[in-house]
């Protein structure tokens, strides 16, 4: 039988496991969580070793699935200045495979990565194919799916434009990805 648990431990578990990373890589990291549920913008203050004042705030998001929820609508994704508002600093994508025993690929995007995909996969989604979006269309809640960090491109049935991933290749889950959130 499958193991049942709520939406808000899958989010624990995802940012237990992002800082036991960073923690790893001799960053010392505190969960905003614990303290302030569902903290905007930001789960983890993350510090750059042990003698550092360099702080960054990171957004952690886990999921079973193959596709994560962001927070934001799709009509959010189309307007750069609200995306570059929102989205504070890195963020890691925890794809949680099993749960016992418990096993997950991190995907690590900076900020504009983060902007970038999420811009270019809802333009795609929301003006490229061949269909006439309606209201409630840009009011859905807006994701980023599991093949869009792997780096693949996408398609729609509906239409022939391809959405061409402006990140090929499986970059973001790279060992050495977790730097970059440095950058």
């Amino acid at each position: 039988m499958a193991t049942q648990i709520s939406n808000q431990m899958l989010c624990a578990i995802g940012e237990n496991l992002v800082s036991s990373q960073l923690m790893a890589h001799g960053w010392p990291t505190v969960n905003l969580n614990k303290s302030i549920n569902n903290f905007k913008g930001t789960d983890l203050y993350c510090q750059h070793g042990l003698t550092s004042t360099e702080i960054i705030g990171i957004q952690v998001k886990a999921t079973t699935k193959s596709s994560f929820l962001i927070g934001l609508k799709c009509e959010e994704c189309l307007d750069l200045k609200k995306l570059s508002e929102k989205i504070i600093g890195p963020w890691i994508f925890v794809h949680i495979k099993s749960l016992i025993p418990l096993d997950a690929d991190y995907y690590v995007l900076t900020k504009q990565e983060v902007i970038d995909l999420l811009y270019c996969g809802h333009d795609w989604y929301l003006n490229r194919w061949n269909r006439q979006p309606t209201p409630s269309l840009y009011a859905s809640p807006a994701s980023i799916p599991l093949r869009w960090l792997r780096g693949e491109d996408d398609y729609s049935s509906k239409s022939s434009v391809i959405f061409k991933n402006p990140f090929p290749g499986d970059i973001f889950r790279s060992t050495t990805s977790w730097n970059k959130i440095w950058q």
